[in-house]
């Protein structure tokens, strides 16, 4: 690895962060919407991010390996 390369790794976990965290936002807000209880839009939301956050991780893993 290049020193190029480690120099983004923290700007590239905050563009993935920020990406998963309005995308939860959004889907909490879908739900929200819809009618569901708070404690599923909630759930929901944060399961969104999790898989979001995780697949921006592997998949930046994958392309730079």
């Amino acid at each position: 690895m290049s020193n190029h390369e480690s120099s983004l790794r923290g700007l590239w976990a905050a563009v993935i962060v920020l990406g998963a965290l309005m995308t939860a936002m959004l889907s909490t807000a879908a739900l929200w919407t819809v009618g569901a209880p708070a404690y599923a839009a909630l759930g929901a939301g944060g399961a969104t991010f999790i898989g979001v956050a995780t697949l921006g991780f592997t998949l930046r893993k994958f392309l730079t390996e």
